[in-house]
């Protein structure tokens, strides 16, 4: 009889610290959104929002003024170089286009 009442003491205990506690009600909150981030994940695109990705360029030389173009703005290609070599990141628009943080690189050399 003793261990049942020790047993539901210790249970309501822990409950009433964690709920009553702001600290400890906050990282329960905290391991809640992270938990429901977790499961929940990004939600892939649906099939029909997905752009179709462009056909693979032939391997060519580029000058400088040949580069200029694919900056995402002219062109939907995005071209980097980068110590002479050339670089394809269509792929990463969302940071290397006319809007993205390191849109100053694309359809440049990076290197100067």
């Amino acid at each position: 009889m003793a261990e049942q009442l020790s047993s539901e003491v210790t249970s309501g205990g822990l409950f009433q610290e964690i709920f009553t506690s702001p600290l400890n009600l906050t990282l329960l909150s905290l391991c809640l959104f992270l938990l429901y981030k977790i499961f929940r994940g990004d939600r892939p695109q649906p099939p029909g929002e997905m752009e179709e990705p462009l056909p693979k360029m032939k391997k060519r030389d580029f000058t400088l003024a040949d580069l200029k173009p694919y900056d995402g703005l002219q062109c939907p290609r995005i071209l980097m170089a980068v110590n002479g070599k050339v670089f394809d990141v269509t792929r990463g628009k969302k940071f290397y286009g006319p809007e993205g943080p390191y849109g100053v690189f694309a359809g440049r050399d990076a290197s100067r």
